[in-house]
């Protein structure tokens, strides 16, 4: 039959999905990045909050919460900073986490997430594992504009870098309250907290090591870095230098 074509219409493929990693698995990069620099950080599960699933309260939550202690060396010094504001020992941070920032309107969402999500804290901070690098100017804009600090995180923690610094703000106790109660999580982390500014001298370091343990995770070494980073499929930059 002359009409009729003979050729054969072959299905289309489906394309094969490249498996990627999950943004829960940069946690720990983000917590042995703060680590190292003296800061204790907690992930706060979202979905443990009396708000449950409720996706709307994505901006009432921070992905994880980190203090860092002012480093007095003498016993003087640091009764007498206690007797003066205890507030003052401390500085509480605030972190919103993402695996990657490529438009404007990535940025834009993000941003205004962790704008909302930190304003309880003394400093906030958006962290993303890739940002794309027609962002910057964006981020210089936003950054001085509501002083919400930017870290670049990198599969290697202790190569992570802050891009833009945060601005200091006092405590909001009212939101730290409400967080305190729909969050088991932050509240259990602010009583350690608690617990370790008014320690007792004798009662410090075991008051200190259940901070840490209660506390996230973190790395201790390359080979741990690098197993984890290829288990959890996320990008390892390989040091050029040293393979030559």
């Amino acid at each position: 039959m002359s009409g009729i074509s003979s050729e054969v219409i072959q299905p289309i493929a489906k394309e094969n999905k490249v498996k990627s990693y999950d943004e829960r698995s940069l946690h720990i990069l983000l917590s042995s990045y703060l680590k190292n620099s003296s800061i204790y950080s907690k992930t706060i599960f979202h979905e443990q909050s009396t708000y449950g699933k409720d996706s709307n309260q994505i901006w009432t939550h921070p992905d994880m919460v980190g203090i860092k202690f002012l480093n007095l060396q003498t016993k003087a010094s640091q009764s007498f900073m206690k007797s003066i504001n205890s507030v003052e020992t401390v500085k509480l941070s605030s972190y919103e986490l993402k695996k990657e920032i490529n438009s404007d309107a990535d940025l834009k969402k993000a941003f205004f997430q962790a704008v909302s999500n930190s304003s309880w804290a003394n400093y906030g901070y958006l962290v993303a594992f890739e940002f794309s690098d027609n962002l910057t100017e964006e981020m210089e804009r936003l950054n001085q504009s509501f002083g919400i600090g930017i870290i670049q995180l990198n599969a290697n923690p202790y190569k992570s870098k802050i891009l833009f610094q945060p601005r200091y703000r006092d405590l909001d106790f009212k939101t730290i309250d409400k967080l305190c109660r729909i969050s088991r999580d932050f509240e259990k982390f602010i009583q350690q907290v608690d617990n370790l500014i008014t320690a007792e001298e004798r009662y410090y370091m075991s008051t200190e090591k259940e901070l840490n343990e209660f506390c996230d995770k973190y790395f201790l070494n390359d080979t741990e870095i690098e197993s984890y980073c290829k288990e959890k499929l996320i990008p390892i930059e390989i040091d050029k230098e040293a393979n030559q």
